[in-house]
């Protein structure tokens, strides 16, 4: 008995280890220093209702949930567990379903469960996995390592109505060695990655074929007297897209790339091998921040350690800081180009030309005032064919935005009045779709707000204004909206809040359209109890330009929607 029960033990050990949700990592030395056991977490539940008279629902007339989140803490270890039940039905994540542990002594780190190790941005970044790491630091010395499940397997599903695209699950592993710190280091990495082709049902397999992917790449970072800082990060990859496929030797033709990555995978007739790579140039000097960056990722370059990773994409970008006056004034300026079609084999080519500017200025403790502006052109080039002018895209989008704010502060009121005006302008430059695309909008608004210090409440007044104009149409509405909030009671514990807003809209069709929009909601909040009720409505008249734009597709006579809600929570 006494050794079953050692045996049950140490299983539940290793599942409590090797199973998931993030822990900060636990210094072993401070261990005896912890609480054995703390517990801390909610529950609730909530209600909702929505009425529309709209011939489509676009959400159910009445909603509920009941909910939990408990944390109980061993040692400083953190193993939550959460659950919910509501109309559609319930979902639990168990106790250590998604427990990660990293207990960590002087320059030891180990990784357990649910963990992320970062190796660069072009070889593994931004991708967790689920089972063991290590990392070292000993001085100089730069080691990690790891080895665990990327994905798991996503069968597809053709009878719930949902659609969730199916996946095989995936194993990976990782290798980082390198020498430095975290200011000047130089690393080399290598990433492997494979899907396990049985482990998923997939009815419709045409986009979904099980990979193997090896990454070989470099990191590298010097720092010069604090002030110059250059990054470079560096990859070859080799990618097999359909492992299925019978193995082939490397064609005469092969590139050298392709040639060394097919020692890492086996390839075969869909195996395409291609690198990434980028680096940075920052200069940091008193007031005053430059970056210089460069981006090339080629069109066959992938990573299943990166897995929001865009290729076939060259980018170079400038950004500027300017911190003056003491921090009143701020200045902020970016700039970068960006184009496809690297190898010069696809049918056009897309260049974005992309371009802003920030200011602040915080012209006294009572007025402040910001200025920005963006500016994008769209350029679309011949590549292997040569496209008409007709069809090009050419297009120059310019965004102009100021926002003026002054305050006063008294003993029991404060006065603030703030603006903002915004202008939209899209240029199109091929006659042929300039008369259909070409658009400007302009809009503005103009607050008021009195605040009650003593009471802890405030009033605001908001008037606003916006036309949008393409060809010879336009849509242009004014309106108003008064809103306040406050706090009651002597303990404070009762918030309310309401608005109530009204908008005139016109259009080039001649006809002009009301509508009005009401909100309020209430929270109580007391200790551990928080109890809140919301309530909106909106009503927005017929409007007969709907049957000009929508023509068959039904539309209501006036829409009048209405939602509420009412929620309470305990927290301990």
């Amino acid at each position: 008995m006494r050794k079953t029960f050692k045996g049950v033990r140490s299983c539940l050990i290793i599942i409590v280890l090797l199973n998931g949700i993030s822990a900060q990592s636990q210094d072993l030395k401070n261990i005896g220093k912890q609480k054995p056991f703390t517990i801390n977490g909610s529950v609730g539940a909530s209600a909702t209702f929505y009425h529309s008279n709209e011939p489509m629902a676009t959400r159910p007339p009445y909603g509920w949930n009941l909910y939990g989140n408990f944390t109980p803490t061993v040692y400083g270890v953190a193993l939550p567990f959460s659950f919910l039940v509501n109309q559609y039905g319930n979902s639990y994540s168990q106790p250590f379903s998604q427990f990660g542990l990293s207990p960590t002594y002087k320059w030891i780190k180990l990784d357990l469960g649910y963990r992320n190790i970062q190796f660069s941005p072009v070889t593994f970044d931004g991708q967790s996995f689920r089972g063991v790491g290590l990392e070292l630091t000993p001085k100089m010395f730069r080691f990690a390592a790891f080895y665990g499940k990327l994905n798991r397997k996503v069968n597809e599903d053709t009878t719930s109505g949902r659609f969730k695209a199916p996946q095989f699950s995936r194993i990976g592993y990782g290798v980082k060695v390198g020498v430095g710190n975290t200011s000047n280091y130089f690393d080399l990495i290598y990433f492997h990655a494979k899907d396990d082709s049985s482990s998923a049902k997939i009815i419709n397999k045409t986009g979904y074929t099980a990979q193997e992917n090896s990454v070989i790449g470099s990191s590298f970072r010097l720092t010069l007297i604090k002030k110059i800082i250059f990054n470079t990060d560096f990859a070859i990859s080799g990618l097999t897209q359909d492992i299925s496929l019978q193995k082939s030797a490397s064609p005469p033709d092969s590139t050298l790339m392709q040639k060394l990555m097919n020692k890492f995978i086996p390839a075969n007739s869909s195996t395409v091998a291609n690198w990434a790579g980028q680096s940075s140039l920052q200069l940091l000097l008193k007031g005053y921040t430059t970056t210089l960056g460069y981006r090339r990722v080629q069109p066959d370059f992938k990573s299943l350690g990166t897995p929001y990773m865009l290729n076939d994409v060259e980018l170079m970008n400038w950004i500027n800081n300017f911190n003056l006056a003491s921090g009143k004034l701020n200045i902020t300026t970016s700039l970068s180009d960006q184009h496809n079609n690297l190898n010069k084999n696809l049918t056009s080519e897309m260049q974005v030309l992309t371009g802003s500017m920030n200011v602040n200025v915080l012209v006294s403790s009572k007025f402040n005032l910001n200025l920005n502006y963006s500016g994008y052109g769209l350029r679309q080039k011949d590549g292997t064919e040569h496209l008409k002018d007709s069809v090009k895209l050419n297009q120059d989008i310019h965004q102009f935005g100021i926002t003026p704010s002054y305050t006063i502060m008294g003993t029991s009121h404060s006065h603030t009045v703030s603006g903002n005006v915004s202008y939209m302008l899209l240029d199109d430059k091929n006659p042929a779709t300039s008369p259909f695309t070409s658009s400007n909008n302009l809009s503005g608004s103009l607050n008021y707000t009195l605040g009650f210090i003593k009471k802890v409440s405030s009033v605001t007044l908001s008037g606003l204004f916006s036309k949008y104009t393409q060809d010879t149409i336009y849509y242009r509405t004014l309106g108003a909206t008064i809103s306040g909030s406050a706090q009651v009671l002597k303990s404070k514990a009762l918030s309310l809040q309401g608005s109530f807003g009204y908008m005139m809209n016109r259009s080039s069709f001649g006809n002009v359209q009301g509508n009005f929009t009401f909100s309020g909601n209430a929270g109580y909040h007391i200790k551990h109890h928080s109890l809140n009720a919301y309530a909106s409505y909106i009503y927005t008249p017929y409007n007969p330009i709907n049957n000009i734009i929508y023509k068959n597709v039904p539309q209501a006579v006036a829409t009048k929607n209405m939602s509420g809600g009412i929620s309470y929570s305990y927290s301990f």
